[in-house]
């Protein structure tokens, strides 16, 4: 995997580019010095994540012959002091999906998913705890 990033608004504006041409916006804190013109770098991690495991499980609930009407996932990052740099030591997750779903099939999908499939979890889990929850149709589980 090969991904491309330019500076495009100095002193921290960047744009990063995949192999299709997709792009996605990055740029520093305010606090630093950045504009707020893009996502930080620690973001795109809990995004990627999210999306990470969101496909994983809407691919596993479609083999399930689940039907999904909506899907929204809120991930929480908790960073603690580890040497010189800030990791992420835990991260919680919480799915909300609506639609005709079985609780049992969705922990399934979510299990096989954080624990299998996932790279950017299995990755994560290095330094992080990574915790989830979820809800159906506003019930939580």
């Amino acid at each position: 995997m090969k991904i491309e990033l330019d500076l495009v608004n100095a002193p921290f504006a960047m744009v990063a580019k995949n192999p299709d041409g997709n792009t996605v916006s990055i740029d520093a804190s305010p606090e630093i010095g950045g504009q707020g013109k893009g996502a930080r770098p620690t973001e795109l991690l809990l995004m990627g994540v999210a999306g990470c495991s969101g496909i994983d499980i809407l691919s596993i609930l479609a083999k399930m012959k689940a039907v999904v009407d909506s899907f929204h996932v809120d991930v929480v990052g908790d960073k603690e002091e580890v040497g010189t740099v800030k990791l992420f030591t835990k991260i919680s997750i919480h799915y909300k999906f609506t639609g005709d779903l079985e609780a049992d099939k969705v922990k399934r999908a979510i299990d096989l998913s954080l624990e299998k499939y996932c790279s950017v979890s299995k990755t994560l889990e290095k330094t992080a705890k990574i915790s989830y929850t979820f809800e159906i149709n506003g019930e939580k589980h």
